[in-house]
């Protein structure tokens, strides 16, 4: 018997080989006074806190941070799109959560964007985790014994302080309830491209400024 692994989705996984500076930090903290709830589900007041300011890597003290991500979205372009197409990744939206106790955000998917992505500021492995979720596409709700990535319909992964993830932005994905009681910190942000891509002969191309 032979199974093939077809289409399958890429999260890329990697750390930012530094300690953030102390005026880093101290920017993220400062952003932390400018937070609101999460709006996603109006009736909960459990969502995670972010940050008002949805472009906060134009803040000067985080230029250097925005370089070394921008280095990751390079590596995950060159190591899996792959493409021969004049194109540059750049980071459009990025914004900060601050999760506490119990706080959590419900599944999604980011729209107007090809690559999302997640740098944790602070977070603990044996506490803190993402879950990504398969769209529900099942025709029969069997109940699975031995789950695998064929079947399974969630997948949950550890993270901890300094982890950089990169996945399509139509995956859906989810934070649970945070447990422990420390607080956890991460910058989500959003990628799209500019340049030329497509084919004028097949008539797909596409000129992205």
């Amino acid at each position: 018997m032979k199974i093939h692994s077809l289409f399958p989705q890429a999260v890329y996984f990697s750390t930012l080989e530094r300690a953030l500076t102390e005026e880093e930090l101290k920017t993220i903290d400062e952003y932390k006074k400018k937070t609101k709830k999460n709006s996603g589900n109006k009736f909960s007041t459990d969502l995670e806190q972010f940050t008002t300011d949805s472009y906060v890597l134009k803040h000067k003290t985080l230029k250097n941070l925005k370089e070394d991500l921008t280095t990751k979205i390079k590596e995950y372009f060159n190591e899996i799109v792959c493409t021969k197409d004049s194109i540059t990744p750049y980071i459009t939206q990025s914004w900060f959560k601050y999760t506490e106790t119990g706080q959590f955000h419900h599944s999604h998917h980011h729209l107007n964007s090809y690559l999302s992505g997640i740098f944790y500021i602070r977070a603990k492995k044996e506490e803190d985790e993402i879950v990504f979720n398969k769209s529900n596409d099942r025709q029969l709700a069997l109940i699975v014994t031995k789950p695998n990535s064929f079947n399974a319909m969630s997948c949950r992964l550890s993270v901890q302080t300094g982890d950089v993830i990169l996945f399509p932005s139509t995956l859906e994905h989810e934070v649970l309830p945070k447990k422990g009681t420390d607080l956890r910190i991460c910058l989500s942000f959003n990628v799209f491209v500019k340049g030329t891509l497509g084919c004028p002969v097949a008539l797909t191309e596409l000129v992205l400024e």
